[in-house]
């Protein structure tokens, strides 16, 4: 497997065209590569930015969350948004030219139509698209991207019913695909001034496509999820 960074010109806030700039630095797309885009261009592209000056961050943090935890340790909440721990809601400050920058609102929508896009200009069947961004693990330090949008591809690799090497049958093992490819894309694509914001995953193993929205085999609802112990103290907003 093959991670190959893409070299762009700057997507300048408050807005910019994301599919101008795939076509003109994304030229060679193979049959079965996967495109991993990070979600600051794809909401520059929207034009999801907001000026620094004269905005209450914290208040717009909480705005942009789909869950927030008041704590006593630190001025900012933690946050969830998009089915994810995502520091001050996903809002970013570097590179943003004066502007705070926000996650997309429709990640997957986003994936489908960047996958329509690619998929027609460069004459590929099997695509798969992802939009990254950058998250933090507890007892973690640094910074690593998660999914928080795809398309083109099922989502978690299912192990149930294959044999360990010693013989004995799986029931429960999977793994999830997409989150460990965009975790590895943050390690070439970099966070600095690399303008890197487009990855191309290539020869990627046990990848099935499809042309569909499977958002559902990857996200696990609240009330099943074996840390929902943790979302105790978090106040969410209605759907």
């Amino acid at each position: 497997m093959q991670y190959i960074p893409i070299h762009t010109r700057t997507l300048t806030p408050p807005q910019d065209d994301l599919f101008a700039v795939l076509d003109e630095s994304l030229t060679d797309v193979k049959d079965s590569d996967v495109i991993l885009i990070t979600s600051k261009v794809v909401s520059i592209h929207h034009g999801c930015c907001v000026q620094i000056e004269g905005t209450d961050k914290e208040k717009l943090v909480a705005a942009e969350a789909d869950g927030v935890q008041y704590v006593d340790y630190r001025d900012k909440p933690l946050t969830i948004v998009h089915n994810a721990f995502i520091s001050s809601a996903g809002i970013d400050e570097s590179n943003g030219n004066g502007y705070y920058v926000l996650l997309p609102e429709s990640p997957y929508d986003d994936a489908k139509k960047i996958w329509q896009h690619l998929r027609t200009k460069h004459s590929v069947q099997n695509l798969g698209v992802i939009i990254t961004d950058s998250h933090s693990l507890p007892f973690r330090y640094g910074a690593m991207s998660i999914a928080i949008g795809f398309y083109g591809f099922h989502p978690v690799d299912s192990h149930r019913g294959k044999k360990d090497i010693f013989g004995r049958e799986l029931k429960f093992s999977s793994t999830n695909i997409v989150d460990s490819l965009a975790a590895g894309s943050a390690v070439v694509a970099g966070e600095c001034d690399e303008r890197q914001p487009v990855i191309v995953a290539r020869n990627v193993p046990n990848l099935v496509f499809i042309e569909d929205d499977a958002r559902a085999e990857l996200i696990v609802k609240r009330e099943d999820d074996i840390y929902r112990g943790l979302f105790g103290g978090f106040t969410f907003k209605e759907k």
